[in-house]
């Protein structure tokens, strides 16, 4: 199960690290920030640079989420655990739709980063995408700027509504044909 820490914006990655030094070599916590490939151009040069996607809070998968909390609050710049209900320690974990949609777009198999997804631009602004994560998301497609090369994906997180960019590459532009 996955469950959303709120931390302070720009110490991510050491907010991480003080978690997995605090939680030593236990088994069954993977904590990380998901990232996205992004392509940018630097003196006419166009290079792929990596992005945080959610500045501020980092993500965390276990099936121990008292003993996660313990741990967070002896760990420095954390703000709070989303999901936890009042004073209680019954903390609520991402719904199954949105789990998927961490797997998805945020896989363990590319280290948490998006990769960029190939698409095929047709009549009337219409995506096809070729492959990447976005393939099978079409119908959850909020905002396509070609100009940027990223499409924005829509998904609920915390019982809101979330949007993620993910960037793209044009392969075919049939607009132009």
């Amino acid at each position: 199960m996955y469950y959303v820490v709120q931390v302070k914006t720009g110490d991510e990655e050491k907010t991480i690290e003080a978690i997995k030094r605090q939680l030593g070599n236990k088994k069954g916590f993977d904590v990380f920030a998901p990232y996205r490939k992004v392509l940018r151009k630097y003196r006419g040069v166009q290079r792929e640079v990596i992005q945080r996607c959610f500045p501020g809070y980092i993500f965390v998968e276990t099936d121990q989420p008292k003993e996660l909390f313990f741990t967070l609050f002896f760990t420095p710049k954390y703000t709070k655990m989303l999901g936890r209900e009042g004073l209680t320690y019954k903390f609520v974990p991402l719904n199954k739709d949105e789990a998927r949609m961490i797997d998805i777009l945020y896989s363990k198999n590319s280290n948490r980063v998006t990769e960029i997804s190939n698409i095929e631009v047709e009549v009337g602004q219409k995506i096809k995408v070729l492959d990447g994560p976005l393939s099978g998301l079409e119908t959850q497609i909020k905002k396509v700027n070609l100009h940027k090369r990223t499409v924005t994906v829509s998904f609920m997180m915390c019982g809101r509504l979330v949007d993620a960019d993910v960037s793209i590459n044009i392969i075919t532009d049939i607009i132009n044909k």
